[in-house]
């Protein structure tokens, strides 16, 4: 009779596992992928408007990463969705400051500046009606502080 030999497991053999499959960042299926200024974006159809998925890398900025490419000072788009992974940090012109530090709800109005803050992806699902977003959702058009 002869002996088999006895399998040893690959990270014995000094060999590296497969990435683990994540599901908050895995490809989404019947979405349009892309990667801009090291953000990974999936954007899906959803009646008029849309749902993405936004990964941030560390590191991320937008005044140094998407400023450049988009010619405005600050950004312009209405974000609302659910950080469901990491934290983002943010100011606005008149120097109002914000952070969120997933699972929460994020609703940042057009006029800041934004940022991942600490070592780990930001990873943000948000609802926007492309343009009609701030309409849409009941927003200002800027942060304004309300005045007692």
């Amino acid at each position: 009779m002869r002996k088999r030999p006895v399998k040893t497991p690959a990270r014995a053999r000094g060999k590296a596992r497969p990435a683990a499959h994540d599901p908050l960042t895995a490809p989404l299926k019947a979405a349009d992928r892309r990667t801009i200024a090291g953000v990974t974006i999936d954007v899906a159809r959803a009646g008029n408007g849309r749902i993405k998925r936004l990964v941030y890398p560390p590191g991320f900025r937008w005044s140094t990463h998407m400023q450049p490419m988009v010619g405005t000072s600050l950004c312009l788009h209405a974000h609302v969705g659910m950080l469901i992974r990491g934290r983002i940090g943010g100011e606005y012109a008149d120097g109002c400051t914000f952070e969120f530090t997933a699972p929460q709800v994020v609703v940042i109005e057009p006029g800041h500046d934004a940022w991942v803050v600490g070592t780990e992806s930001a990873v943000l699902i948000q609802f926007d009606a492309e343009e009609e977003t701030v309409r849409h959702f009941g927003l200002a058009g800027e942060h304004r502080h309300l005045h007692a």
